[in-house]
């Protein structure tokens, strides 16, 4: 599975792997399929998986992320939904949104940074 990581300006692809390296914990949110892509060292970095509904301040609190991956859409709510809660939580840190291959990724970007300011939002594109 390959993927792209893309900053504000989306014509530079990073690899996910670069990207998320820095990261000591990193929070998957209904994205399951997202772990394939990442590399956990033991001792540097843990992965915590989850789902929305049991997000609450206190969990963001003890995993304390420095990466949170979400699913760009599903069924019940999008990255704006997601991104808007974490904030609430109090999440300051780097929101990425897992998806396909988008024609203009930099409107996603836009948008989810536009109503979630204090959030760094990439997309992780998978083939």
């Amino acid at each position: 599975m390959k993927a792209q990581f893309h900053r504000l300006d989306p014509v530079i692809p990073v690899s996910v792997d670069r990207a998320l390296k820095a990261a000591r914990t990193i929070l998957l949110i209904d994205t399951p399929q997202a772990l394939p892509l990442l590399n956990p060292r033991p001792g540097q970095q843990s992965v915590v998986i989850t789902h929305k509904g049991l997000l609450a301040p206190s969990m963001i609190r003890t995993v304390r992320p420095d990466a949170i991956i979400g699913p760009l859409i599903t069924a019940d709510w999008d990255i704006v939904d997601l991104g808007i809660e974490l904030e609430q939580m109090g999440f300051r840190g780097d929101l990425f949104a897992l998806t396909r291959p988008l024609p203009r990724a930099e409107l996603v970007i836009r948008e989810v940074s536009a109503v979630c300011p204090t959030l760094t939002v990439r997309l992780v594109e998978t083939a």
